[in-house]
């Protein structure tokens, strides 16, 4: 068996290194990929747990739950239970606006932010009048003002 020269040498070398660096570069992809699962995962769960908390004071709650029927069956409410309802729903639509902004950010997937999306459209759009976010769309930032404006105007 013949020996290798230095040059010879040197372009084993390469072949070897490029091999390595295109490992790593695969290794990195499928960690990237996976990180990005995971935190889109979180997301997710985070909102969750954010529907979850108002379902379970509304649940828990029997003021509020009284509130949701009165109001579900056109009755008047007070003006404790009309402030009460209020701020639910501004809680609600802080949730959506997370929701749009972590989709925006990559954070969440397309899938998952539809169905989000979908959800809030049709439970707070139907229990939120659209004189009611006119009112208080000034709490939140420009896009997501857009966003909900878009869902008003094809109602």
């Amino acid at each position: 068996m013949r020996k290798l020269n230095l040059t010879e040498w040197a372009a084993v070398s390469e072949i070897i290194g490029t091999v390595a660096i295109i490992t790593s570069l695969i290794f990195v992809a499928y960690s990237v990929n996976q990180n990005t699962v995971v935190i889109q995962a979180s997301n997710d769960d985070f909102i969750y747990e954010l529907q979850y908390a108002r379902t379970r004071d509304i649940v828990s709650s029997p003021g509020m739950a009284s509130i949701y029927v009165k109001h579900r069956q056109g009755e008047e409410l007070t003006a404790e239970e009309q402030e009460r309802l209020y701020w639910d729903k501004m809680q609600e639509l802080s949730t959506w606006e997370i929701a749009f902004n972590r989709h925006r950010d990559g954070l969440f997937s397309t899938q998952t932010w539809e169905g989000w999306d979908n959800y809030f459209e049709v439970a707070l759009t139907s229990r939120f009048s659209e004189e009611s976010w006119v009112e208080a769309r000034h709490f939140y930032a420009e896009d997501f003002q857009s966003h909900v404006n878009a869902v008003y105007a094809s109602r």
